[in-house]
């Protein structure tokens, strides 16, 4: 029983949160993945690591498939191009089990999601 009302509360917030705000979810989980990661890459715990990698990839999926590149085209393909460096940092760090792809990963996405916030006037 709780468990249904839990996905129902989250069902309930993620269709009430603003773009910004699921945008902000979305980098922030992403840092938390790549974070988890770490963690199992350091402890070679390898199925949670391919967990933590592979959910982290979805959200740059998720992130490059809701580019418009009919609106602001070069800001799209610019973005494209980080989102796709990023996903290739993932790749490596699951094929080589090395940590320095995950910091230039993060360090990526932690500029974006601050420059997203600075655009909308958020500290």
């Amino acid at each position: 029983m709780y468990a249904r009302a839990a996905v129902a509360y989250r069902q309930v917030d993620l269709e009430s949160a603003s773009k910004p705000e699921i945008l902000t979810r979305l980098f922030n989980r992403f840092l938390d993945d790549v974070a988890r990661a770490r963690t199992a890459i350091a402890a070679r715990d390898i199925p949670a690591k391919a967990a933590a990698l592979g959910h982290a990839s979805r959200i740059v999926v998720e992130l490059r498939a809701a580019l418009d590149h009919g609106q602001h085209a070069e800001l799209c393909a610019n973005l494209d191009a980080l989102y796709q460096f990023v996903d290739e940092q993932l790749t490596a760090a699951n094929c080589t089990l090395a940590t320095p792809p995950l910091d230039a990963a993060s360090q990526v996405m932690t500029d974006l999601r601050d420059a997203f916030a600075a655009a909308r006037g958020q500290p």
